[in-house]
C-alpha cells in the first residue's frame, strides 16, 4: 500500500489545485462556480492517482553499451550456451514497466520498446513476464517455456492483449533473424540484473 500512497497525494493535490484554479477563473470571469471546478478537479485528481499507481512499479532501467548491443545484433552467443532475447512490443501499457523472469530470477524489466538478452545455459527454461504497481492486478502474469541447445538464439516478443476482466499478455516466438534484426536495431536495449 505505501508505493501507492505518493500516486494518492499528487491526486489529491491535483483535484484541489484543479478545482481552486477553475473556481478562481470562472469567479473572475463574473460566472457562479456551482459545483463544476469540484467534479472537474476530481475527476482529474482521480485519473492522475490511477495512472501514477499503475506506473508504481516501473523501475528505470540501465541502458546496455552499444558493444552489448552490437553483440546481440550479431547474433554472438557465448560458447557453449544460448542467446535469449526478449523484446517488448505495443502501444497498451507501453510507460508501464513488465518484470521478465528466467526461472524465477529477475532478468530485467521492459518498457515498450524495449528489448533485452542474457545467456542462457543448455536446457529447459522458463520465461515469466508480469507488470509491478496497479497495472499488475489488471493484467494476468505470463508463463512459457523453452528448451535452448548451445550456440542457438531464441527470441521472444511481449504485447499486451486487451480483454474484457483483465489484459494478458502474450509471448510470441519470433524464428527469423532478418526480421528481428529490423525490430530490435531502433530500439533502446536494457541490460540484464544477472
Amino acid at each position: 500500500m505505501s508505493k501507492y500512497v505518493p500516486a494518492i497525494v499528487v491526486g489529491f493535490l491535483v483535484a484541489f489545485v484543479v478545482s481552486a484554479g477553475f473556481s478562481m477563473l470562472l469567479r473572475s470571469a463574473g460566472v457562479s462556480p456551482g459545483m463544476t471546478p469540484m467534479f472537474i478537479g476530481g475527476f482529474l485528481g482521480v485519473f492522475t492517482a490511477y495512472i501514477m499507481a499503475n506506473l508504481a512499479g516501473t523501475k528505470r532501467g540501465k541502458a546496455a553499451t552499444a558493444e552489448q548491443k552490437q553483440a546481440v545484433l550479431d547474433f554472438r552467443p557465448e560458447p557453449g550456451k544460448a542467446m535469449l532475447i526478449v523484446f517488448r512490443e505495443g502501444f497498451v501499457g507501453m510507460a508501464a514497466g513488465m518484470d521478465l523472469l528466467i526461472d524465477d530470477q529477475f532478468v530485467a524489466q521492459l518498457k515498450s520498446p524495449r528489448f533485452t538478452a542474457i545467456s542462457v545455459e543448455p536446457g529447459g527454461h522458463q520465461i515469466s513476464m508480469a507488470f509491478g504497481g496497479l497495472a499488475g492486478k489488471q493484467n494476468k502474469p505470463t508463463l512459457e517455456g523453452f528448451i535452448a541447445a548451445p550456440g542457438e538464439i531464441i527470441a521472444f516478443r511481449a504485447t499486451m492483449a486487451m480483454g474484457a476482466l483483465k489484459n494478458r499478455i502474450l509471448l510470441e516466438r519470433i524464428e527469423s533473424r532478418d526480421t528481428l534484426t529490423l525490430r530490435l536495431k531502433p530500439m533502446t536495449m536494457i541490460a540484464p540484473s544477472v
